[in-house]
């Protein structure tokens, strides 16, 4: 058997020196880390705020819904946004390639508590959804300006840490899936023995405490600390058949902080609304420290979360009750 000619193998060399070069710049257009996303989501939210579309990086199948209700680039935030507020968090997954805001989004001077993902293939955006949270948004009883509400509390009072985990005290990525998926299971089954979460832990909605309030005798084994309601606290008064469309959106495990929404289903009979909420779930030590909510209450023919794979899925049935 005859070896192949030098000037072969010298010219079979340089054909695959040429391949690896045009591959190389391919892999790097579509590879986007960290610091990345993080310059993403700036581009992003900067463009939103000077109401410029064409300034952010997105792709021609850019999504963009703002509480379930889909908005055409240019609509919706892009219009109303004039400026982010006073508090402002960032997270991010690598793994599911979203991007995540949680703070407060100005309106012309008037603030909104909201959660925003975005999604990034390619480093271009496709996907947009917000959650907004506004001070004059119907509560869960229908009434306009009913809803939770402050942003006060949610910029000076506790506000979510912006924090890196050093290594070693940090649970992986299935752990802090777990530990948010039983603070929803314990809602629905109503027994605070259910999630993993710290005595004392806390919770916002729209910015608002709603922990720390003195437990009645008959509830003094409804979660708690020291006589006080904490996370673990008031599912017996929630009216919540299910948790549904539960969808994980980032698990940033160097802050220890998930990312991730679904759906309050009413007990049939009530006719409170439902609620779709954006939780960003802060764990310590394995466990749930508290969460901060964006949330709205659903009109009652509201199709939500309208994004796959529950794309235009659970408005309330006639069954629910009245849909004042």
């Amino acid at each position: 058997m005859s070896l192949a000619s030098p000037s072969l193998l010298v010219r079979l060399t340089g054909i695959a020196t040429i391949l690896l070069s045009l591959s190389q710049p391919a892999m790097s257009q579509t590879d986007c880390d960290r610091s990345c996303m993080k310059e993403t989501l700036d581009d992003y939210l900067a463009a939103l705020v000077s109401h410029a579309p064409t300034d952010a990086p997105l792709a021609s199948i850019y999504r963009h819904t703002e509480n379930d209700n889909v908005q055409p680039a240019g609509e919706g935030l892009w219009k109303t946004a004039t400026a982010l507020g006073a508090m402002q968090r960032q997270y991010f997954d690598e793994i599911t390639h979203n991007a995540a805001y949680y703070g407060i989004i100005e309106e012309s001077g008037v603030r909104a508590v909201v959660a925003g993902r975005i999604h990034i293939e390619n480093r271009e955006i496709t996907e947009a959804e917000w959650f907004v949270g506004r001070e004059s948004d119907p509560g869960v009883d229908s009434t306009p300006g009913g809803t939770l509400w402050d942003a006060d509390y949610l910029t000076t009072g506790n506000p979510p840490l912006d924090r890196i985990v050093p290594t070693a005290e940090r649970s992986t990525r299935e752990e802090l899936t777990y530990i948010t998926n039983s603070y929803w299971d314990y809602i629905v089954d109503r027994n605070p023995a259910i999630v993993a979460a710290h005595p004392g832990c806390y919770r916002e909605e729209n910015g608002q405490k709603t922990v720390g309030n003195p437990l009645p005798p008959e509830r003094i084994n409804d979660g708690g600390l020291d006589g006080l309601s904490d996370c673990r606290s008031g599912s017996s008064t929630f009216n919540v058949q299910n948790i549904t469309a539960r969808r994980w959106h980032v698990v940033d495990v160097e802050q220890q902080v998930v990312v991730a929404s679904a759906l309050f289903v009413r007990e049939p009979g009530h006719s409170k609304r439902r609620n779709h909420f954006c939780d960003v779930f802060y764990m310590d030590g394995g466990k749930l420290r508290g969460l901060y909510t964006a949330m709205y209450y659903v009109p009652p023919t509201r199709p939500v979360p309208n994004w796959p794979p529950y794309a235009g899925n659970f408005p309330l049935a006639e069954s629910f009750g009245p849909t004042k």
